[in-house]
């Protein structure tokens, strides 16, 4: 095998796939990507075991395949070498077990493995899927990859669970004191819905959302135990989560009997940042005290003070006061639109909810006062 390959077009692929390998020494060619050349195409597949990923590139457009073949490229050094050189072109050349990479004024002569070693990895094939804008996608993603808990062993908390059901997918994540919900609209091609419990782990959606970048539209299919999704030239595949995970609707407070206020996100994250500096590790909340035409953010630290941060609201109520937990509110706030408006439903001592105009809801349960 050897290829010529214009730097522009190679790099951001390459970059991508390999963030895919397996950063542990249990199968060493996990370590690496497979690159595969033909007269069409050059295909770069990387793969820790779990979660796996196929870029494709014309060959035709900015490659010069001088011999087809394929080669298992040495993921860490090559990622090196891409960094620390800067020619427009590189060429790329296995000879054995020995792989050649050139450009104007350097080479280096890399050790590597039989391509034949290298676990394969399926095309999207799939005839039923979900298809949904990039942009739903990666919101979706960020707004409930947060709420998530890897040490519960009772349920699945350390995923976020997907839900297909028609024209409409959601995600939502739980760590036991807090729940993020996200919906989006998403179109059902081939009657596809969702399988059981479609836990996605959440470094396979930390990478899905990095690939999402150049693209506009990802199709996702779900089967027994792994889900494939489709972003253009990109083909991702993760094996999903075991396990149980809690009935969530139930933890979904009901509105009704609630207390409603109105937040604009940015002055309400600014108040919460402003309370928090004297919080400590004993006493990590911040009290929301609600009072006629204001609420007022207050906390105090041991041996380090008070504060108080006034927020005008339209309330004419009686006094109200609860306790939440100043991270879980900022994990949220950051994921929210500074002029976005915050609709708040409490009562003292119930879980508290958060809804946004674009289907996004978070519970977060009060602190001991």
């Amino acid at each position: 095998m050897k290829v010529r390959c214009r730097r522009d077009k190679f790099e951001p692929m390459f970059n991508l796939i390999s963030s895919f390998t397996s950063s542990r020494d249990v199968r060493p060619a996990l370590q690496n990507v497979k690159m595969l050349v033909d007269e069409n195409s050059v295909v770069l597949t990387a793969t820790d075991g779990g979660i796996s990923a196929k870029g494709e590139l014309p060959s035709n457009d900015g490659f010069v395949v001088e011999n087809v073949g394929e080669a298992i490229l040495p993921a860490k050094l090559l990622r090196k070498i891409l960094s620390e050189t800067n020619d427009d072109e590189i060429s790329l050349e296995l000879s054995g077990t020995v792989l050649a990479v050139r450009g104007s004024n350097y080479g280096y002569s890399l050790a590597t493995w039989q391509a034949d070693d290298f676990p394969t990895v399926a095309p999207f094939e799939d005839a039923s899927y979900h298809k949904i804008s990039t942009k739903s996608l990666c919101e979706m993603i960020r707004r409930t990859s947060f709420a998530t808990d890897a040490e519960n062993s009772h349920y699945a908390l350390g995923g976020v669970l997907f839900n297909f059901d028609g024209d409409v997918m959601s995600a939502v994540s739980t760590d036991g004191r807090r729940l993020a919900y996200q919906k989006r609209a998403a179109e059902s091609v081939g009657g596809h819905e969702s399988i059981n419990k479609t836990i996605f782990p959440p470094r396979a959606l930390g990478l899905l959302e990095r690939a999402c970048s150049d693209v506009e539209e990802a199709l996702i299919a779900v089967k027994e135990g792994i889900a494939v999704v489709s972003l253009g030239a990109v083909v991702i595949s993760t094996t999903l989560m075991e396990g149980r995970f809690p009935n969530w609707k139930a933890i979904m407070p009901e509105k009704s009997g609630k207390i409603h206020v109105d937040f604009i996100a940015g002055q309400l994250a600014s108040a919460v940042r402003q309370a928090e500096i004297v919080t400590t590790e004993k006493k990590p909340g911040v009290w929301f005290n609600f009072d006629k035409g204001k609420v007022n953010i207050a906390a105090a630290g041991e041996e380090v003070g008070e504060s108080n941060v006034d927020i005008p609201i339209s309330y004419d109520g009686e006094r109200k006061s609860l306790r939440l937990d100043s991270k879980y509110l900022n994990d949220y706030l950051r994921c929210i639109s500074p002029e976005e408006t915050l609709a708040f439903y409490f009562q003292p001592d119930s879980p508290a909810l958060f809804e946004t105009t674009d289907d996004y809801s978070y519970v977060v349960m009060p602190l001991a006062n």
